[in-house]
C-alpha cells in the first residue's frame, strides 16, 4: 500500500456527477409516463427514477473505492480481474440468470439485475493494458504477445455473442482493437483478429432474421414502421421526436412521445426524448460537454507517465465514445439499432454502475499523475 496519493482530479469528478445527475432528471422526464399507466411497475410514476438515483447511489460508492484503491492494484492484478470478468459471464446460465427481451443476458439479484457483460468490458481493458505494459516491445511479437491478447479478446466476445448480446459484444471487440492497436499492433495483426470476428458476426446477422431486418430497416423504415413492425415503428416515432422539439425544444417534461408512442424512453431512445423536450440546442451543448468530459480523461491519461494508465485511458474513452456514437446513431437513423443504452444517461443500473466504476479508476489514475507532478516540482526546487 502506498503511504501517500495525490489528489483526484476534481474536475472530472464534479462532471462525472453532473452527467450522471442530469441522466436522473432526464430518466424522470422520459419515464413518468409508462411507468403511471403501465401495472407492471406498480403504476408509480417515479418507479424509475427511484431506482435510477439508487443505483447512482451504489456506482458512487464504487466510483469512490476504485478512486482510493491504489493504482499499482489494477495493474498487479489484472489476470485475476480478467478471470473474475470472464468467470461472471456464465452466471447467467445459472439458475440466477434471467431472459429478457430474448437474451440471456442478466442475472437477478433480489429486485435488482446485474448484466455482467458490462463489466466484462472493463475488465478485458484492464487485461490488454496490462498485458501490454507488461510485454512492452515483446508484445508484438505473436507467440508471447499478440496470440494472448487476440484469443482472450476472441473468448470475450464469443461469450457475449453467445447470450446473445449482439451491441455489448461490437462495443467490446472495437473497444479492444483500439487498445491493442495503441498498444503497439499493426494493422496486420489486428487482421487476426477483425477477420474472424466479422465472419462471426455475419453469421450472427444470418442466423437470426431479426437482425437481418433491422440493418435493411435503418435505411428505410417506412416500409415496415407504417406496417407495425418494430424495427421501423421504433425509428419512426424517434422521428417524430426530434422533429417535434426543432431548434428550441418543446421544453423539460413536455414530450408528447413519452405518452406510450415512443418505445424504451427511458433506456434505448432516451436521446430522442432529449431531442423533443431541449431540441437541437440543447442537445448539442448536452454534446459538447460530453466531449469535454471525454477530453478530460484523455488529458489525465495523456499526463500519466506508465503504459498502463495511458492504455487503460484510452480503452475507458473508447468504450464510452463507441457506446454514445452507437446509441446516439441508432436513434438518429444514421445506424442499425442495437439497443445499447447511452452512458450516464439512459436508465440502467449495470450500465451506470460500469461507467461510474470506470471513472473511480480514471480517478485513481489521476492521483498517481498527481502525485508524479509533486514530485517533480519537489525534484526541480530540491536543484534550484
Amino acid at each position: 500500500m502506498e503511504k501517500s496519493r495525490g489528489m483526484p482530479d476534481f474536475l472530472l469528478l464534479f462532471m462525472t456527477l453532473a452527467l450522471v445527475g442530469f441522466g436522473i432528471v432526464m430518466v424522470f422526464s422520459a419515464s413518468y409516463i409508462l411507468a403511471y399507466y403501465d401495472p407492471d411497475y406498480n403504476n408509480d410514476s417515479l418507479y424509475f427514477v427511484k431506482r435510477q438515483a439508487l443505483w447512482a447511489l451504489f456506482g458512487l460508492i464504487a466510483m469512490l473505492i476504485a478512486m482510493n484503491v491504489p493504482y499499482s492494484f489494477y495493474k498487479q492484478s489484472f489476470p485475476l480481474i480478467a478471470f473474475f470478468s470472464f468467470l461472471i459471464l456464465f452466471l447467467v446460465y445459472t439458475p440466477l440468470g434471467k431472459e429478457l427481451n430474448g437474451a440471456r443476458s442478466w442475472i437477478g439479484l433480489g429486485p435488482f439485475t446485474l448484466q455482467p457483460a458490462e463489466f466484462s468490458k472493463v475488465g478485458l481493458i484492464i487485461y490488454l493494458s496490462g498485458l501490454i505494459s507488461k510485454k512492452g516491445e515483446r508484445f508484438r511479437l505473436w507467440k508471447n504477445g499478440l496470440v494472448p491478447a487476440l484469443v482472450v479478446t476472441g473468448t470475450f466476445f464469443l461469450a457475449i455473442a453467445g447470450q446473445p448480446d449482439f451491441g455489448t459484444g461490437v462495443i467490446l471487440l472495437m473497444t479492444a482493437v483500439v487498445v491493442i492497436f495503441s498498444g503497439g499492433a499493426h494493422l496486420k495483426h489486428l487482421m487476426a483478429l477483425c477477420i474472424p470476428a466479422v465472419a462471426a458476426l455475419a453469421v450472427m446477422i444470418m442466423l437470426a432474421p431479426y437482425r437481418i431486418r433491422r440493418i435493411t430497416t435503418f435505411l428505410n423504415p417506412w416500409n415496415d414502421g407504417m406496417n407495425g413492425l418494430d424495427e421501423g415503428y421504433h425509428l419512426i416515432q424517434s422521428f417524430y421526436a426530434m422533429a417535434n422539439g426543432g431548434v428550441g425544444g418543446v421544453g423539460f417534461g413536455k414530450s408528447i412521445q413519452k405518452y406510450l408512442y415512443l418505445p424504451y424512453p427511458q433506456t434505448d431512445f432516451i436521446f430522442s426524448v432529449m431531442a423533443e423536450e431541449l431540441g437541437f440546442v440543447g442537445c448539442a451543448l448536452f454534446l459538447l460537454f460530453f466531449i469535454l468530459f471525454l477530453w478530460r480523461i484523455i488529458y489525465i491519461t495523456t499526463e500519466c507517465k506508465d503504459t498502463f494508465g495511458n492504455l487503460v485511458g484510452i480503452g475507458i474513452v473508447s468504450m464510452v465514445s463507441i457506446q454514445t456514437i452507437i446509441n446516439i446513431g441508432g436513434v438518429t437513423g444514421s445506424i442499425p439499432i442495437t439497443g445499447v443504452p447511452l452512458p450516464f444517461i439512459s436508465y440502467g443500473g449495470s450500465s451506470l454502475l460500469v461507467c461510474m466504476l470506470s471513472m473511480g479508476i480514471i480517478l485513481s489514475i489521476s492521483r498517481e499523475t498527481h502525485k508524479q507532478g509533486l514530485r517533480s516540482q519537489q525534484t526541480d526546487r530540491f536543484d534550484a
